[in-house]
Protein backbone atom coordinates (compact mmCIF):
# COMPACT_ATOMS: atom_id res chain seq x y z
CA UNK A 1 0.00 0.00 0.00
CA UNK A 2 1.07 3.49 -0.73
CA UNK A 3 0.46 6.34 1.60
CA UNK A 4 -1.04 9.39 0.05
CA UNK A 5 -0.16 12.75 1.51
CA UNK A 6 -3.15 14.50 3.09
CA UNK A 7 -4.80 17.18 0.99
CA UNK A 8 -4.32 20.76 2.05
CA UNK A 9 -7.36 22.89 2.64
CA UNK A 10 -7.19 26.19 0.83
CA UNK A 11 -8.40 29.46 2.17
CA UNK A 12 -10.51 29.98 -0.94
CA UNK A 13 -13.93 29.75 0.72
CA UNK A 14 -13.17 32.77 2.88
CA UNK A 15 -11.94 34.70 -0.12
CA UNK A 16 -15.05 33.71 -2.10
CA UNK A 17 -17.27 34.90 0.75
CA UNK A 18 -15.70 38.33 0.72
CA UNK A 19 -16.00 38.57 -3.05
CA UNK A 20 -19.69 37.64 -3.04
CA UNK A 21 -20.44 40.26 -0.39
CA UNK A 22 -18.85 43.00 -2.47
CA UNK A 23 -19.97 41.74 -5.91
CA UNK A 24 -23.14 43.32 -7.29
CA UNK A 25 -26.13 41.03 -7.72
CA UNK A 26 -26.85 39.82 -11.24
CA UNK A 27 -29.60 41.83 -12.84
CA UNK A 28 -32.25 39.88 -14.71
CA UNK A 29 -32.77 41.16 -18.21
CA UNK A 30 -36.22 42.61 -18.72
CA UNK A 31 -38.53 40.89 -21.16
CA UNK A 32 -38.20 42.55 -24.50
CA UNK A 33 -40.75 43.00 -27.19
CA UNK A 34 -40.06 42.68 -30.87
CA UNK A 35 -39.56 46.04 -32.48
CA UNK A 36 -38.94 46.40 -36.21
CA UNK A 37 -35.81 48.48 -35.54
CA UNK A 38 -33.60 48.39 -32.51
CA UNK A 39 -34.55 51.24 -30.14
CA UNK A 40 -31.02 52.65 -30.21
CA UNK A 41 -30.96 52.63 -34.00
CA UNK A 42 -34.41 54.21 -34.14
CA UNK A 43 -33.29 57.03 -31.85
CA UNK A 44 -30.13 57.50 -33.91
CA UNK A 45 -32.18 57.77 -37.11
CA UNK A 46 -34.51 60.30 -35.48
CA UNK A 47 -31.55 62.37 -34.29
CA UNK A 48 -29.98 62.29 -37.74
CA UNK A 49 -33.35 63.14 -39.27
CA UNK A 50 -33.52 66.33 -37.22
CA UNK A 51 -30.12 67.49 -38.40
CA UNK A 52 -30.50 66.28 -42.02
CA UNK A 53 -34.10 66.65 -43.27
CA UNK A 54 -33.53 64.49 -46.37
CA UNK A 55 -32.57 61.53 -44.11
CA UNK A 56 -35.80 62.00 -42.17
CA UNK A 57 -37.69 61.49 -45.43
CA UNK A 58 -35.73 58.29 -46.08
CA UNK A 59 -36.41 57.10 -42.54
CA UNK A 60 -40.14 57.72 -42.93
CA UNK A 61 -40.15 55.98 -46.31
CA UNK A 62 -38.31 53.00 -44.82
CA UNK A 63 -40.74 52.83 -41.91
CA UNK A 64 -43.72 52.96 -44.29
CA UNK A 65 -42.20 50.27 -46.52
CA UNK A 66 -41.55 47.95 -43.57
CA UNK A 67 -45.10 48.49 -42.35
CA UNK A 68 -46.47 47.66 -45.82
CA UNK A 69 -44.36 44.49 -46.04
CA UNK A 70 -45.64 43.42 -42.63
CA UNK A 71 -49.25 43.91 -43.78
CA UNK A 72 -48.59 42.04 -47.02
CA UNK A 73 -46.91 39.18 -45.14
CA UNK A 74 -49.83 38.89 -42.73
CA UNK A 75 -52.31 38.88 -45.63
CA UNK A 76 -50.25 36.32 -47.55
CA UNK A 77 -49.88 34.02 -44.55
CA UNK A 78 -53.61 34.29 -43.84
CA UNK A 79 -54.41 33.41 -47.45
CA UNK A 80 -52.02 30.46 -47.35
CA UNK A 81 -53.56 29.24 -44.12
CA UNK A 82 -57.09 29.38 -45.49
CA UNK A 83 -55.98 27.67 -48.72
CA UNK A 84 -54.36 24.85 -46.74
CA UNK A 85 -57.47 24.48 -44.60
CA UNK A 86 -59.76 24.24 -47.62
CA UNK A 87 -57.35 21.82 -49.32
CA UNK A 88 -57.35 19.56 -46.29
CA UNK A 89 -61.14 19.67 -46.13
CA UNK A 90 -61.37 18.66 -49.79
CA UNK A 91 -58.91 15.78 -49.22
CA UNK A 92 -60.99 14.59 -46.27
CA UNK A 93 -64.16 14.69 -48.38
CA UNK A 94 -62.28 12.81 -51.14
CA UNK A 95 -61.14 10.11 -48.71
CA UNK A 96 -64.58 9.75 -47.15
CA UNK A 97 -66.23 9.43 -50.54
CA UNK A 98 -63.66 6.86 -51.70
CA UNK A 99 -64.16 4.77 -48.56
CA UNK A 100 -67.94 4.76 -48.90
CA UNK A 101 -67.67 3.92 -52.60
CA UNK A 102 -65.17 1.15 -51.90
CA UNK A 103 -67.51 -0.32 -49.32
CA UNK A 104 -70.35 -0.32 -51.87
CA UNK A 105 -68.13 -1.98 -54.50
CA UNK A 106 -66.93 -4.66 -52.07
CA UNK A 107 -70.50 -5.31 -50.95
CA UNK A 108 -71.58 -5.68 -54.60
CA UNK A 109 -68.69 -8.10 -55.25
CA UNK A 110 -69.68 -10.20 -52.23
CA UNK A 111 -73.31 -10.31 -53.41
CA UNK A 112 -72.18 -11.35 -56.89
CA UNK A 113 -69.96 -14.08 -55.43
CA UNK A 114 -72.78 -15.37 -53.25
CA UNK A 115 -75.22 -15.41 -56.20
CA UNK A 116 -72.64 -17.21 -58.32
CA UNK A 117 -72.10 -19.85 -55.62
CA UNK A 118 -75.86 -20.45 -55.39
CA UNK A 119 -76.13 -20.80 -59.18
CA UNK A 120 -73.16 -23.16 -59.28
CA UNK A 121 -74.79 -25.30 -56.58
CA UNK A 122 -78.04 -25.46 -58.57
CA UNK A 123 -76.08 -26.28 -61.75
CA UNK A 124 -74.27 -29.11 -59.98
CA UNK A 125 -77.63 -30.55 -58.92
CA UNK A 126 -78.82 -30.30 -62.53
CA UNK A 127 -75.69 -32.10 -63.75
CA UNK A 128 -76.13 -34.83 -61.16
CA UNK A 129 -79.73 -35.35 -62.34
CA UNK A 130 -78.64 -35.92 -65.98
CA UNK A 131 -79.10 -39.56 -67.14
CA UNK A 132 -77.23 -39.51 -70.41
CA UNK A 133 -74.00 -38.09 -71.63
CA UNK A 134 -75.81 -35.88 -74.17
CA UNK A 135 -78.02 -34.38 -71.42
CA UNK A 136 -74.91 -33.68 -69.30
CA UNK A 137 -73.10 -32.04 -72.25
CA UNK A 138 -76.17 -29.91 -73.05
CA UNK A 139 -76.55 -28.84 -69.38
CA UNK A 140 -72.82 -28.07 -69.20
CA UNK A 141 -73.07 -25.94 -72.34
CA UNK A 142 -76.00 -23.95 -70.91
CA UNK A 143 -74.17 -23.43 -67.60
CA UNK A 144 -71.04 -22.21 -69.37
CA UNK A 145 -73.06 -19.74 -71.43
CA UNK A 146 -74.93 -18.50 -68.31
CA UNK A 147 -71.64 -18.17 -66.38
CA UNK A 148 -70.08 -16.14 -69.20
CA UNK A 149 -73.14 -13.83 -69.34
CA UNK A 150 -73.05 -13.38 -65.56
CA UNK A 151 -69.34 -12.61 -65.57
CA UNK A 152 -69.74 -9.95 -68.28
CA UNK A 153 -72.74 -8.44 -66.47
CA UNK A 154 -70.84 -8.39 -63.16
CA UNK A 155 -67.76 -6.83 -64.77
CA UNK A 156 -69.92 -4.09 -66.35
CA UNK A 157 -71.69 -3.44 -63.05
CA UNK A 158 -68.42 -3.19 -61.07
CA UNK A 159 -66.84 -1.02 -63.77
CA UNK A 160 -69.77 1.40 -63.74
CA UNK A 161 -69.71 1.56 -59.93
CA UNK A 162 -65.96 2.23 -59.94
CA UNK A 163 -66.26 5.04 -62.48
CA UNK A 164 -69.13 6.59 -60.51
CA UNK A 165 -67.22 6.38 -57.20
CA UNK A 166 -64.05 7.89 -58.67
CA UNK A 167 -65.98 10.69 -60.37
CA UNK A 168 -67.89 11.59 -57.21
CA UNK A 169 -64.81 11.32 -55.00
CA UNK A 170 -62.73 13.59 -57.23
CA UNK A 171 -65.32 16.38 -57.33
CA UNK A 172 -64.01 18.12 -54.17
CA UNK A 173 -60.46 17.97 -55.52
CA UNK A 174 -61.58 19.35 -58.88
CA UNK A 175 -63.41 22.20 -57.14
CA UNK A 176 -60.34 22.99 -55.05
CA UNK A 177 -58.06 22.98 -58.09
CA UNK A 178 -60.48 25.23 -59.98
CA UNK A 179 -60.51 27.70 -57.08
CA UNK A 180 -56.72 27.64 -56.84
CA UNK A 181 -56.29 28.21 -60.58
CA UNK A 182 -58.80 31.06 -60.42
CA UNK A 183 -56.81 32.73 -57.64
CA UNK A 184 -53.56 32.25 -59.53
CA UNK A 185 -54.90 33.83 -62.69
CA UNK A 186 -56.48 36.75 -60.81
Amino acid sequence: MTNKPPKKKADKPAAAATKSATAPKAVKPAKSTVIPFAPVAAEAFRAIGQTAPELKTYYNAMETTMSNYKDQYEKMSGDASSAMRSSMESYVRFGTSMMKGSEAIIKACMELAQDSAERNSAALKTLMACRTLNEAAEAQNKMAQASMDEAMSAASKISEMTIKVCTEACEPLNEQMTKAMGKMSA
